[in-house]
């Protein structure tokens, strides 16, 4: 008896999308302004200012974010709040939350950002800074 091994083939594909990396920079860093040092106070800056118990009166600013990637896609921004023993911090985009769909141009697109602020325990009086993370993703 004789046995017959026999090779079959196929051609299958693969679909896929190329695009330009997607690039994210901080132009212009998020001012808080000058925030009372007091346990469990809160301070929130929007396009609308800065509003709550914590804040004192003082120059604010919002922080401007830069993106590029591929013309005409859609992205989409996450923030990440974060802690430390002092404070909590939670970034705010212009709709009041921590995530922003926008569709890209030829040019760069520029958002803007703010954030709350919470002290926990007071701390060291001065100049504070907390960083935060942002992700950006093709939709």
């Amino acid at each position: 008896m004789k046995l017959l091994f026999g090779l079959a083939t196929a051609i299958a594909q693969a679909h896929f999308n190329l695009v330009v990396p997607l690039s994210i920079e901080q132009t212009k860093p998020i001012e808080m302004g000058d925030i009372y040092n007091i346990a469990n106070i809160h301070c929130e800056l929007t396009a609308q200012g800065s509003q709550g118990e914590g804040c004192a009166s003082s120059n604010t600013s919002l922080g401007k974010l830069m993106l590029r990637g591929n013309e005409a896609e859609q992205v989409l921004i996450t923030v990440t709040p974060v802690a430390n023993n002092s404070v909590s911090f939670t970034p705010i985009f212009d709709n009041g939350k921590q995530t922003l769909s926008v569709s890209l141009s030829s040019i760069a697109t520029e958002i803007s950002i703010g954030g709350a602020i919470t002290v926990a325990q007071s701390a060291d009086l001065g100049p504070q800074s907390i960083s935060y993370l942002i992700e950006v993703n093709y939709q």
